[in-house]
């Protein structure tokens, strides 16, 4: 996969692909949550029919829907994360001569294990990319905002009391509000490029365990 290139400082505020990956980072919560919850269903279910007849294609149709949401999970990343360089997806089932030997395939084939580890790691990732995402976002846009808080407490409409500031701020409110709004300003792209970060490592993972052989 060729080396994707960092945007400036602050030229990244006009990125693309920093919203779409940032996009799939605030998403990732909920597809880890939905993807944790089909991989611990599938396994139990799989393993408590072992002993019987319909455990085997049970097994099958659940090792099948992994593939599935494997396929779908590289096709969404190559579409928020991936940006201009394209993200290759393994086959839904793998090559073989007759159902059998698919069918075969598809059991031996360790992709088909690994997509089952991705969507086990995918639900505590997915919490942390949204935790992280969603606190440094509020940090940074209610800092910035602070400034324009300014404006109405010089109206008397806005008190400073309100917010639990250090001595020295309530001192010195008009350069607090500019450092805290400077300090919300510099927040913004560092999310966005930390989210870039975040989305090279989802990246490198899925190309481990749901690409590559």
């Amino acid at each position: 996969m060729p080396q994707q290139t960092q945007p400036g400082f602050f030229e990244i505020l006009a990125s693309r692909r920093a919203y779409t990956t940032l996009l799939y980072l605030l998403l990732s919560m909920t597809t880890g949550i939905l993807a944790f919850t089909y991989a611990v269903a599938g396994i139990s279910l799989s393993l408590g029919l072992a002993v019987l007849i319909i455990g085997l294609p049970v097994a099958l149709v659940f090792l099948a829907g992994t593939r599935l949401l494997a396929l779908g999970e590289t096709r969404l990343l190559g579409l928020l994360v991936a940006g201009s360089n394209p993200v290759s997806a393994l086959r839904l089932l793998p090559d073989g001569e007759g159902w059998a030997a698919r069918v075969k395939a598809l059991v031996a084939d360790r992709r088909t294990w690994t997509s089952l580890l991705y969507f086990l790691l995918l639900l505590p990732l997915g919490i942390a990319y949204f935790t992280v995402m969603t606190t440094l976002l509020a940090l940074g846009l209610g800092f910035a905002a602070l400034p324009l808080a300014a404006l109405f407490h010089a109206k008397g409409t806005f008190s400073m009391d309100m917010l639990t500031l250090p001595a020295w701020c309530l001192a010195h409110p008009a350069l607090a509000f500019l450092l805290l709004g400077l300090a919300g300003l510099a927040i913004l792209p560092l999310t966005l490029h930390l989210g870039l970060l975040l989305g090279r490592f989802q990246l490198w993972l899925a190309r481990h365990l749901l690409i590559e052989a």
